[in-house]
Formats: C-alpha cells, sequence, structure tokens
C-alpha cells in the first residue's frame, strides 16, 4: 500500500505529534518510523493486524519501553525519553490491553491507584464519587475485588482509573478486546462522550469499523509503518481499507 497524506492541521492544534518513532526489542524492530499527529479534542484511531507495531507505538509514547529513535512531542515539547511516571504527570494516561487491574484489591483502591501522583489533593474523593457516578456497577461494587468483576466490568475499571489521574490525552489499547456485542458499543458510547467533554483520545483497536465510526482521523499500520492515513470516514471508504479490515464494502462515504 502506498501512504496516503493526513488532513494538515496547524501545529498548535496538536497536542501529541510523533515524528519517524522506531521502537526495537533486541534484534526485532517492532516501529520503523512512525510519524502522526493528534489535533487537541479529536479521537484518532490505529489501525492494523496483530503484531502492526501498535501496541508498541502506545507504549513509546508513555514511556513503557525507549524508542530506539525519532520523537515524541506533546504539547510542542519533547518528553521522547521522559520516565512513564513524568509523562503521566504531564497529562498522558496509558489504559493498555488486557486492563492491567490489581485483581486483589478493591474496585475503589485501584481507582485510587489512579490518582496516585496527585498525592493528598482533596478532589480526589470526589473525582472517585464522580467514577462511580458515571459507572454505576463500580460503585456498586467499590468495595468487591476487582479480579471478581466481568471483563466488561474489568475494562470500565481500568478506563476510570485512567480518568482519575485526569488526562488531557487517553491512550487506549484495544478496549473493546474480547467483550459482548453490547458492552463493545457501550465501550465506543463512552469514548464518544469522553471526547465531546474535550479529551483527547488515541485509540488502538481491531474493531475497525466501530473505531471509524467515532475517529475523526485514523492511521493504517503495517509492520510497523504508516502505510494510510487520513481523515476516518475517507478512510472508510477506502477500496483498500474495507477490502483488508472492513470486511469488504461499507456505506460509509
Amino acid at each position: 500500500m502506498m501512504v496516503d497524506s493526513a488532513a494538515e492541521t496547524p501545529a498548535a492544534a496538536h497536542i501529541l505529534e510523533v515524528r519517524d518513532l522506531a521502537v526495537a526489542y533486541g534484534q526485532v524492530r517492532a516501529v520503523r518510523g512512525v510519524s502522526f499527529q493528534v489535533p487537541r479534542g479529536a479521537i484518532v484511531a490505529l489501525l492494523g493486524a496483530n503484531g502492526a507495531g501498535k501496541s508498541s507505538t502506545l507504549a513509546a509514547i508513555s514511556g513503557l519501553v525507549r524508542p530506539q529513535s525519532g520523537e515524541v512531542l506533546l504539547d510542542g515539547f519533547a518528553i521522547t525519553r521522559a520516565p512513564a511516571h513524568v509523562i503521566v504527570r504531564r497529562g498522558v494516561v496509558h489504559v493498555p490491553e488486557g486492563r492491567a487491574i490489581l485483581a486483589s484489591m478493591s474496585v475503589e483502591e485501584n481507582l485510587r491507584l489512579g490518582a496516585y501522583w496527585r498525592g493528598n489533593d482533596p478532589a480526589i474523593r470526589a473525582d472517585l464519587e464522580s467514577m462511580c457516578r458515571r459507572f454505576p456497577i463500580l460503585g456498586e461494587r467499590r468495595l468487591a475485588a476487582a479480579g471478581t468483576l466481568s471483563g466488561g466490568e474489568q475494562q470500565m475499571l481500568g478506563i476510570a482509573r485512567g480518568l482519575m489521574a485526569r488526562p488531557r490525552l487517553l491512550l487506549l489499547d484495544e478496549p473493546s478486546l474480547g467483550l459482548a456485542p453490547l458492552l463493545v458499543r457501550q465501550i465506543f458510547a463512552l469514548i464518544t462522550e469522553l471526547r465531546r467533554g474535550g479529551l483527547s483520545i488515541l485509540l488502538v483497536e481491531q474493531n475497525a469499523r466501530q473505531a471509524l465510526a467515532i475517529a475523526q482521523y485514523a492511521y493504517v499500520i503495517e509492520r510497523g509503518r504508516v502505510v494510510l492515513a487520513g481523515e476516518a470516514r475517507e478512510l472508510a471508504a477506502d477500496p483498500r481499507v474495507q477490502a483488508a479490515y472492513l470486511g469488504g464494502r461499507t456505506n460509509a462515504g
């Protein structure tokens, strides 16, 4: 596939800019010069097959792995080699694939861990109550061990825990993975709601149809490289994307 040019927006409008990012694990190159931007207040989707380099890209942005080369800019300032805890303080929160909740701890304890960097901020309690209202099942089971929650409930806990850090940019890695269709719809409705509230979101998602339906921009990654980029609705109508990720034709246009 050839790379198409994404719609350009002024640099000041980008909360995140990734330039020629490369990530390697020993001799294995997972990401090979990926570049993209996340405009403020937008949902940007990263699409691609398993092993394409999407999760490694998120891990490099959030400081979980150190890039081999390239730059990651937040608000125009480099965070490329900053420690993960510093990046969280700057407003970037990563909700990883598999939720990564602490199963033996209670729902409330998991939520409080999301606000760990905020120290004794008196607003933490109000934010916790807000999460319990936004996610009623978490409020109902706030004292239960997080490991007793269903997969969908654990995904909601993972997102709620991330929101407790008061992010400006949320990195979501496969939030619908393994969930029943009803829960998938709920998760994507939540992501849309968060964006309407002003949150910028970088979404890695194998459910390309759902991702393109809620994103404003999208990038397709293959073998560690961006091969297609543009507005989400345009990519949803692209025959190459339809054939590779949407199972044929779609009504998007």
